[in-house]
């Protein structure tokens, strides 16, 4: 039998979409292959993260790229934060 399959929260796939947009991945299929999730999901992540003010779409182009606002920037440091504080280093600088 196989161990025990681990499902992210739906916090972790937004915090997972979030950084990798930060980490530079600004078209939606880099994303997926960074966050490890389907296109659709990507883009159900991202059209919160946009409703939330977190990103926002680069305009002036006709491709789909999105970059942080400060307020995702925020967000980012917060939980980096908070990972620090509990030994785990999933998001690093």
């Amino acid at each position: 039998m196989p161990g025990k399959v681990y499902r992210r929260s739906r916090l972790e796939l937004y915090l997972d979409v979030l950084h990798a947009i930060y980490d530079g991945r600004r078209a939606p299929s880099r994303v997926v292959y960074a966050a490890n999730l389907s296109y659709d999901r990507v883009m159900n992540c991202i059209d919160f993260l946009l409703a939330q003010g977190l990103v926002e779409r680069i305009e002036g182009i006709k491709k789909k790229r999105y970059t942080v606002t400060e307020n995702g920037k925020n967000v980012i440091k917060y939980f980096q934060e908070i990972e620090k504080h509990m030994g785990r280093r999933k998001y690093s600088d």
